[in-house]
């Protein structure tokens, strides 16, 4: 009997990520926002933008540390990190991954996919449920549960950012706010609409990585249903050719390459 290799069934996955992986992506955002708020605001001078981004950034942070949990947002940086920079997985992946594990049960049988192994959670699940000859409704219901702890995921993850993007704007304004009481000389001046610029710049980039993340979730989406139902499908026909054009059907056209 032979058995497949995770090399064989490589389906990219988000990793782990330390805490020093996350320190260049926050230090990319505050460059982004100095630059952003520069051009915004007009402003010319380096210095005068770095305080503004600071209290932006300062009271961004603290807002979201009394709003969530520190893990919460430790898993949030590490989504952002593997879906909103690095892309997350390709459905296309997924497509191939199931044409192998269906030419395993070809050429093994039921068995044979029971003893497969690959580095994706999902097709491990789909070759147990397969090994076990599982009827359409158990296969059904896993792909429900996946799919719903993905939206959690996702909700869980988006919610971070955009409440990052509000506490910007807001403490951007407050900001403005007081110094334009504060200061001496009548109109609104440049230095005083520098943290409102500032929190708006945050907050783009913050919209921005929403959609980004958005994006990766609608892929995760499709593949969990190209997994399972794939499984179904090998159950019922198992010819690589014919699950290929079924499963390709399942991926919108804005996702085929």
């Amino acid at each position: 009997m032979s058995l497949t290799t995770s090399e064989e069934l490589f389906v990219r996955k988000p990793q782990s990520v330390e805490v020093w992986q996350v320190i260049p992506l926050i230090l990319a955002a505050a460059l982004l926002t100095i630059g952003l708020a520069m051009f915004l605001s007009g402003t010319e001078d380096l210095v005068d933008v770095v305080q503004p981004v600071i209290v932006v950034f300062g009271g961004a942070l603290a807002g979201l540390l009394l709003t969530f949990s520190t893990t919460h947002i430790a898993q949030a940086l590490q989504l952002a990190l593997v879906r909103g920079v690095r892309g997350g997985t390709a459905p296309e992946q997924m497509i191939r991954a199931m044409m192998k594990v269906c030419d395993v049960s070809r050429r093994d049988g039921l068995m044979g996919v029971a003893d497969i192994r690959s580095n994706s959670d999902q097709v491990e699940e789909v070759c147990f449920l397969i090994g076990q000859a599982s009827d359409e409704a158990t296969l059904r219901f896993a792909l429900e549960r996946r799919l719903a702890s993905e939206r959690l995921y996702h909700q869980m993850t988006s919610d971070v950012f955009a409440f990052t993007a509000i506490y910007a704007v807001l403490i951007g304004t407050l900001g403005s706010l007081l110094l334009y009481v504060s200061q001496t000389e009548g109109g609104v001046l440049g230095p005083t609409v520098l943290p409102f610029v500032c929190g708006v710049s945050l907050a783009i980039l913050m919209c921005i990585l929403i959609g980004r993340l958005r994006a990766a979730h609608m892929r995760e989406l499709i593949i969990a249903e190209i997994a399972y139902r794939g499984g179904a499908m090998i159950l019922e026909d198992n010819n690589v050719q014919r699950l290929r054009s079924r499963l390709g059907v399942l991926v919108p056209p804005g996702l085929r390459r």
